[in-house]
């Protein structure tokens, strides 16, 4: 099936050599490397330690292909399609799902923004991607929500603003496609950023239904809040931001990832990134949660570091400690290998990433 989309992708490509008006890219990253896990929990209730091959710790892979023909009077067609993948078993982590972040087709015009209709990034990925001094790893500001803001969502308009006197928005809305049931499974969200020389202002608003159109689970069909600032400062850029997952107390359900039957999670940060030179940088920070109904709260510290080895390639690592209080579980990597309640944990992973 790739080789089918590459020869098509190289044919299409050629053909469209012929006319500068349109154009078809074919882009994409690979991950991999080593990762460890202290504290993990065992069926037994035990604690062990986890060292194993480290695919999607920075960074998922993906692969992708995106095309724009000019309509004329300053219109585009535009259309993204991109899947991720596994670098380390190379599968898809959704056995089911061929393009699993994007596959939209819109319009789009420098004066009035875009329409995208299709498989779209949740507005919560973007922001937090912004937000997180470690974006979006494994290990940041995913910890404490347990990757509520991760992923794409399905069947999607989406509407991206122009940037106009440094300030930009946008809307998306998911159906849920069920005669009858209009708020069965439907997400709403919306999203802003300002921008003023080295300052940059972001928030988002995010609500995910369940399929009879209640808020009941805190991590997968709740209400979203998220809002932060960066500041650049010559090399150093400084980092804050705040988050609040709510679901309805007289809907929400007890499972494996509230068992107490928490209805909020709330989390702060601070970090800061510094490039010491145009090869090397640092990153490191400081993130608290908090889970109500005993749900307890945790602390998380993190460091980093990134090497280019060109435009293309570069080298990292990055090590957390996770401090768990009360009856938390957080894990250091998001998720993934959970603690025993109230253990502490640290993890870390290094590699390379390459794009192309």
């Amino acid at each position: 099936m790739i080789k089918r989309i590459m020869l098509a992708t190289a044919l299409f490509g050629a053909a469209c050599g012929a006319n500068a008006q349109s154009t078809v890219t074919l882009y994409g990253r690979i991950a991999s490397g080593l990762d460890f896990v202290t504290n993990v929990a065992t069926p037994d209730g035990q604690s062990k330690n986890n060292y194993r091959f480290g695919s999607n710790q920075y960074g998922i892979s993906w692969w992708g292909l995106k095309g724009d023909e000019d309509l004329g009077g300053g219109y585009h067609a535009v259309f993204n399609l991109e899947s991720m993948f596994t670098a380390g078993t190379g599968t898809l982590p959704d056995s089911s799902t061929l393009f699993n972040r994007y596959a939209y087709v819109g319009v789009a015009n420098e004066k009035y923004g875009s329409l995208w209709a299709g498989r779209v990034m949740s507005l919560t990925d973007e922001t937090g991607y912004y937000l997180d001094p470690f974006g979006e790893q494994v290990t940041g500001i995913a910890n404490f929500a347990k990757g509520r803001a991760w992923g794409s969502r399905a069947n999607t308009l989406t509407y991206n603003s122009p940037k106009l006197a440094g300030f930009s928005f946008r809307l998306q809305n998911g159906f849920g496609n069920e005669a009858g049931n209009f708020r069965g499974n439907r997400q709403f969200s919306v999203s802003a950023n300002y921008s003023l020389g080295g300052f940059n202002g972001y928030g988002v608003y995010e609500e995910v239904r369940d399929a009879n159109g209640k808020f009941s689970s805190l991590y997968n069909a709740s209400r979203e809040y998220m809002i932060g600032a960066t500041y650049q400062l010559s090399a150093l850029k400084f980092y804050t931001g705040y988050q609040q997952l709510v679901s309805s107390g007289q809907d929400t359900i007890t499972d494996a990832t509230n068992p107490f039957g928490a209805t909020r999670n709330q989390q702060e940060w601070l970090g800061a990134t510094y490039q010491v030179n145009p090869a090397l940088a640092f990153q490191a920070a400081w993130f608290h949660g908090n889970v109500n109904h005993g749900g307890g709260g945790g602390n998380l510290g993190v460091i980093g570091t990134t090497y280019n080895l060109s435009k293309r390639t570069f080298l990292y690592a990055t090590f957390g400690a996770m401090f768990n209080g009360g009856n938390a579980n957080f894990p250091v990597e998001t998720a993934d290998s959970l603690p025993l309640p109230g253990h502490h944990q640290q993890g870390g992973y290094f590699g390379m990433m390459h794009y192309f």
